[in-house]
């Protein structure tokens, strides 16, 4: 219909038409040249972030549940001594901060309101966040009460009024030592279960492909590192889904790769 009624006009107002009609289709596929590079330059940069995420998620999911196992055991033995009106030199334990590493999260965090993070993933990782400080808050009280441990001086008589003075606040301080330390063993668990979580959520946007090949990728740090194939193979079994012969094929060609270099 369009193009019959091109035919009917004058020549002039013909040309002048299909000028239009050519900058018109110009500037569109303009727009969509544009749209579509945006839309690949912000895939890029949410699969980045995603990675770097999972990294860092992976680290806190696979060590944490450890660390916090070590941590209770040390406070149930704290436990027993206090009740028996002993205490240990605890000065000796003291965290030095940053203890540990989550720049992508809060990277992530302040994401908020962009196409890179989700509502729903922004929300995970704040809650995630707020653990993460909590427990570095009972780390900081537990380095401050082992700071606060008095040695006796050997020239102080046993049952002097100083030496049960300073033992008096030494207990003292192990007390509110060891309230920290459980603190810390469940603040540990809870960014480890928190992880967990969002690792699952991670995985969900990366997709299977790029999942295998970042969990892989940390086989291969892993090992670079010097960390025993045991170890590697028994963190492998108890947190991912890959069988043995899978992680073999890949542990022997990475060999191959580093023995060639």
């Amino acid at each position: 219909m369009f193009i019959r009624k091109l035919f009917k006009i004058s020549d002039k107002a013909k040309w002048l038409s299909l000028e239009l009609l050519i900058v018109f289709i110009g500037v569109y596929l303009a727009f969509l040249f544009q749209s579509y590079s945006e839309d690949r330059k912000l895939d890029k940069e949410r699969e980045k972030v995603l990675v770097s995420l999972k990294l860092e998620l992976e680290e806190f999911r696979t060590s944490f549940p450890g660390f916090a196992d070590y941590q209770e055991s040390k406070v149930e033995e704290w436990d027993s001594l206090f009740n028996a009106g002993i205490y240990r030199e605890y000065y000796q334990w003291r965290y030095l901060e940053p203890q540990y590493n989550f720049k992508i999260i809060e990277y992530a965090i302040n994401q908020e309101g962009t196409d890179v993070i989700d509502f729903d993933l922004y929300e995970s990782l704040s809650r995630l966040y707020g653990e993460i400080k909590q427990l570095e808050h009972a780390e900081r009280m537990m380095t401050r009460y082992g700071g606060k441990y008095n040695i006796i001086p050997r020239e102080l008589k046993e049952g002097s009024p100083e030496a049960l003075i300073l033992k008096n606040q030494n207990r003292f301080h192990f007390y509110k030592f060891i309230g920290f330390a459980r603190d810390r063993t469940g603040d540990l668990r809870r960014v480890a279960r928190r992880s967990e979580s969002l690792v699952k959520i991670v995985n969900e946007q990366l997709g299977a492909e790029k999942v295998k090949e970042v969990d892989f990728s940390l086989v291969k740090e892993y090992y670079e590192a010097g960390v025993s194939m045991d170890l590697i193979r028994s963190v492998f079994n108890e947190y991912y889904s890959y069988d043995e012969e899978e992680l073999d094929s890949f542990i022997e060609e990475l060999e191959k790769q580093i023995n060639n270099q």
